[in-house]
């Protein structure tokens, strides 16, 4: 799941805005397939692959190029700068200034730009000084492109690089062979109350999720489960499921975090679970990235030697 909005969860997903579209509609079509025995399943899985290594190639906002995190917190206006090839934050505007960023009754705007910088959220502009910035909005200067979350007490700036070397670089992700058997029957059961849980994150601060579900399976000839959570519980968000885990080839072949899922949640009770398409957090390929870590009972005793390897091979 490449959406980075959903996931600053796994520090923002933020890939072209038509995968949005496109993706919940191939998970479905995938899980049907797996479910009918047809082959199509593991062709439509190497093409969802395929466009995620030309995503984090070509993408402005490819976690690849994810270079810095700026945090800006000072309620008056604090002053975007690159100099040299980096991007950093001032009290004063100077030399190399492109935009300015200030809080406002716990919303963040923008203002002072330099000639030809914008701020979108997908194809709409974001007015400087009327309209408070949006999690996931883009600033584009030059060659940077910065990604802006805004909270009530700071606003997180990621930065990305479309020259640095690790996107420069990157040639494609690596995956176990997709394997049916990891493909798995589940059962949801959704909890009668939705707690508001805090899960610790890879920068040792917090994030907001809430406890959905438990979801049953057996692999491997063992009664398993997993809680899902949501981000929201309302708009978007709130049709997927997502679910990180660890298992016994964390530190090994797959990411020492954990590995993450996002399913879109299935009409009724059973569905099908696919580790196949388990993928790494953000903060694998770059430091910039806030990752959720998975809680405790979210610990596989068996290995899962399905879906994203760790990176780099």
């Amino acid at each position: 799941m490449y959406a980075k909005t959903r996931l600053e969860k796994s520090g923002t997903l933020l890939f072209p805005v038509l995968m949005l579209f496109f993706l919940p509609a191939l998970l479905y079509m995938a899980a049907q397939t797996v479910q009918n025995g047809d082959e199509a399943w593991g062709q439509e899985l190497l093409k969802e692959r395929e466009q995620k290594d030309i995503e984090f190639k070509t993408s402005a906002t490819s976690p690849m190029a994810g270079g810095a995190r700026l945090t800006v917190s000072a309620p008056g206006k604090t002053f975007i700068t690159i100099m040299d090839g980096t991007v950093s934050v001032k009290a004063q505007a100077g030399a190399g200034t492109v935009f300015a960023v200030f809080s406002r009754e716990g919303k963040w705007y923008w203002d002072e730009s330099a000639q030809g910088i914008l701020c979108r959220m997908g194809e709409r502009d974001i007015a400087r000084n009327v309209e408070a910035l949006i999690p996931g909005c883009l600033f584009r200067a030059g060659r940077f492109t910065l990604a802006a979350y805004p909270g009530p007490d700071s606003l997180a700036l990621i930065v990305f690089d479309q020259q640095r070397r690790q996107q420069l670089d990157f040639e494609h992700l690596l995956y176990f062979p997709a394997d049916p058997v990891y493909a798995v029957q589940a059962r949801l059961e959704k909890f009668l109350e939705k707690r508001e849980v805090k899960i610790t994150t890879t920068r040792k601060l917090e994030k907001t999720f809430y406890r959905y579900a438990r979801i049953h399976f057996q692999l491997h000839g063992k009664n398993l489960a997993l809680t899902a959570l949501k981000s929201s519980l309302d708009g978007p968000d709130a049709n997927y499921l997502f679910i990180p885990f660890k298992d016994m080839t964390n530190g090994r072949e797959t990411y020492e975090v954990g590995r993450f899922m996002d399913v879109p949640e299935p009409q009724g009770e059973e569905f099908v679970l696919d580790f196949n398409r388990c993928y790494n957090p953000l903060c694998n390929y770059s430091p910039a990235y806030n990752c959720p870590l998975p809680p405790l009972e979210n610990f596989l005793d068996i290995a899962v030697p399905a879906g994203e390897k760790t990176y780099p091979h």
